[in-house]
């Protein structure tokens, strides 16, 4: 040491500032004294002097030029406040050093390098300081209290805590089932929200005995009280963690479970949890013990290594021991449809993530442990939370959504609508939420970019557009469920006599057919009233873009008066209601049901299967084939010797059988019926039979009806005619037999081949 001290003394005279102050601190010589040289003693006092002198200006100095620390997280080792104990007492000055930006990165690597020679160094004199803690635990200074008194005390204590948590679990063990066997039933929600409420009101009565036990024990100052009182807070702080890991698994009752996991799972992942957390609790203890018993810097730091090592060590082997139920819960998320992008990406590299992100960890606490840069080591920390903390939320909304979805009725999707959409907007919020969070962690603590006036000048500004970005998500989700009632049904031909369908789609009503423009409509609105809201609100003058985009918007007007045509037409047709998606029309430029349209030409499907894409302007006159009814008129020829008034009772009395038929009773409007002779041939008589429909399935009906006919009026000695003209030669032994025979084959070929001719026809 004495072979340092003129090296030392060189550093401190190079420094001006520093030795005006030393000039200072030293009386200055009488006149006319007669100096003399130092002897050893007097050096010694100047170089310490000098010492402390330096020390205090680059104390000072760096407190100027420090960046500072955002509060850090509340995590396992923040201490918590006590107001019946003694404030601790301060910790001597530490040579720690402070990283500037000035400092080159390789002198930052050596000063690192031979602060950790000096760490390990002083890791021996653990065990030492350790050993100093049952002398401060003596009756002398904790005022008659024994120390083995005290052990059984503190014991007995936190076994009686725990003790009572678990009494009172298997006191409320009946509602508790009860309420997770209605989670699946139709109070489901509330039944989930009276079980957390449950699992809250005992942790409150555990936080009522543990500060009972404090005022009653350890509020005094002295060191016995002091360590009862760390120990017992931080038996609450780990029950309290567990809180939320209890909520989300529920090892005993998987009825109420939020995660998507299994029994085994939901167990390992519990008290996987519930280990780690224990440790990091009892480690953070013992770091915390050292520092209130003042032991030197260089000690704190080698334990902080130590437990480092131990928690690093600790979540890499529970990472891998847990990687198929932490797959499984994550997997769920992302099956169940309701997950988030950054909740798929930890599904499928969740482990690569985890093993890489526990190791930074590490590092960043042996870096903050080797300096006072412990932003990065807080920043970490906060991510990690903010990741595990999101996860949770996710799988509760998850949760929700699911029972919602199983509580509906088929005939209440507006409800399931409602919730899927108020469910997107609180997942938007809270992403928000942590997205600020992280960037004030890491700009502010973390990376050290800026500092909490600057982070609060961006916020300041950031905030109020934020908000505005927010509202106009949620209004464009309000817009998403309104039209999503009125959603158009699927499209399909609907033509009546030209296409051979057996099912046929109707046509959606004239609202779900609005839906499409008003859907467009509605966020190229809210589009634009954001951004320039937010341009406004960032300070930007929005009067030139206003003036600008209505000049722009003048001259496409001008140039493009067929687009603006095809637009106007478009809207006018869709007020008037003059078709709808799903029915077919003919515009006379092509036929076809409607499958969409657009601001300016609809899309016509024909039944050939070919698209047709028509601008609006060009349309024209509209025959729409699927409104309100169908009428079908069709003509069967009969032989001229056919009873009409048998005909109409035979046609009548099919009409109402066919009617009452399950199949198609719901089609008929009017029964079929016939209307009289259109025309009298040669060797026939041409009868028209008319029936009125839903414009569903027209045809279909159609081709029953006849169907129907040609196999029952035979049977009642009504024949159809046909274009056959029978010759009886003389001798003939059979006149009635082969040729009547071919005579009824060629009726029903010739029936046939008139059906499908007036039913094209018509």
């Amino acid at each position: 040491m004495l072979s340092l001290r003129p090296l030392l003394l060189a550093m401190v005279l190079a420094l001006a500032p520093a030795g005006a102050l030393v000039a200072q601190s030293q009386p200055a010589p009488a006149p006319g004294a007669a100096t003399s040289p130092l002897t050893p003693q007097q050096f010694d006092q100047l170089v310490d002097s000098l010492s402390r002198a330096v020390a205090e200006r680059l104390r000072q100095e760096g407190a100027a030029t420090a960046v500072p620390a955002a509060p850090a997280a509340t995590t396992p080792e923040t201490p918590r406040p006590h107001a019946g104990s003694a404030p601790a007492a301060p910790s001597p000055a530490a040579p720690m050093m402070e990283m500037t930006e000035e400092a080159p990165f390789t002198e930052m690597v050596v000063d690192v390098l031979g602060r950790s020679d000096d760490v390990l160094a002083e890791l021996p004199g653990v065990l030492d300081e350790t050993a100093r803690i049952p002398a401060l635990l003596r009756a002398e200074i904790n005022n008659g209290r024994e120390p083995s008194t005290f052990v059984l005390i503190v014991l007995g204590c936190l076994v009686g805590v725990l003790a009572l948590e678990v009494l009172l679990r298997l006191a409320l063990r009946g509602p508790r089932r009860h309420l997770a066997g209605r989670v699946v039933g139709t109070s489901s929600l509330w039944a989930l929200t009276g079980l957390v409420s449950l699992d809250i009101a005992i942790l409150a009565v555990v936080w009522l005995a543990v500060h009972a036990v404090i005022v009653g024990l350890f509020g005094g100052p002295e060191p016995q009280a002091r360590l009862g009182f760390l120990l017992l807070t931080s038996l609450f702080n780990w029950r309290l963690y567990m809180l939320a890991f209890r909520v989300t698994l529920r090892p005993g009752l998987p009825q109420a479970r939020l995660a998507d996991v299994d029994d085994a799972g939901a167990a390992r992942l519990y008290y996987w949890a519930s280990a780690v957390l224990f440790v990091a609790i009892a480690l953070n203890d013992g770091r915390r013990v050292l520092e209130g018993i003042q032991s030197p810097p260089l000690v704190v730091a080698g334990v902080i290594l130590l437990n480092t090592a131990i928690l690093t060590a600790l979540l890499l082997v529970a990472a891998t021991a847990l990687r198929q139920p932490m797959a499984q819960w994550l997997n769920g998320l992302v099956q169940g449809g309701r997950s988030t992008p950054l909740v798929a990406t930890l599904a499928r590299f969740w482990l690569c993530l985890a093993i890489p992100a526990f190791l930074i960890l590490g590092v960043a606490r042996v870096y903050g442990a080797l300096t006072t840069s412990v932003g990065i080591q807080n920043a970490i920390l906060m991510t990690m939370n903010v990741l595990l903390a999101l996860l949770i939320l996710e799988s509760f909304m998850d949760r929700v959504c699911r029972l919602m979805r199983a509580d509906l009725r088929p005939e209440t999707t507006a409800r399931e609508r409602a919730i899927e959409a108020v469910m997107r907007c609180v997942r938007v919020a809270i992403l928000l939420g942590a997205v600020s969070l992280l960037f004030r962690t890491w700009a502010v603590s973390g990376m050290g970019m800026m500092d909490m006036s600057g982070y609060n000048a961006i916020a300041a500004a950031a905030l109020p557009a934020g908000a505005i970005l927010f509202a106009a998500y949620c209004a464009w989700q309000a817009v998403e469920y309104f039209t999503g009632l009125h959603g158009p049904a699927p499209a399909g031909p609907a033509v009546p006599g030209l296409h051979d369908t057996e099912e046929m789609a109707t046509g959606a009503s004239r609202m779900s057919t609005l839906m499409p423009l008003l859907r467009v409509t509605a966020l190229l609105t809210i589009i634009v009233i954001a951004v320039l809201t937010v341009l406004s609100q960032l300070g930007i003058n929005i009067t030139p873009l206003i003036a600008g985009a209505s000049i722009v918007g003048l001259a496409i007007s001008f140039g493009s008066q067929t687009l603006v045509k095809d637009i106007v037409s478009g809207v006018f047709y869709l007020v008037d209601d003059a078709f709808r998606v799903g029915e077919y029309i003919d515009c006379g430029r092509a036929k076809g049901t409607v499958e969409g349209f657009t601001l300016r030409s609809i899309r016509l499907r024909h039944q050939n299967g070919m698209v047709h894409t028509i601008p609006f302007g060009q349309l024209g006159q509209i025959t729409n084939f699927s409104r309100d009814w169908a009428t079908l008129k069709f003509n069967l020829r009969f032989t001229r010797d056919t009873d009409l008034e048998k005909l109409r009772k035979a046609v009548k009395k099919i009409g109402i059988e066919l009617q009452e038929d399950p199949e198609y009773k719901e089609d008929f409007l009017m029964p079929l019926k016939m209307q009289g002779v259109t025309d009298i041939a040669d060797n026939a008589l041409v009868v028209r039979f008319k029936l009125t429909v839903k414009p569903v399935r027209p045809t279909v009906v159609q081709r029953e009806a006849i169907k129907r006919m040609v196999r029952i009026l035979p049977e009642q000695g009504i024949e159809f005619a046909n274009n056959t003209v029978a010759v009886r030669t003389e001798g003939s032994g059979d006149p009635g037999g082969a040729a009547a025979a071919i005579q009824q084959r060629q009726v029903a070929n010739d029936l046939a081949e008139k059906a499908a001719a007036d039913a094209a026809a018509s």
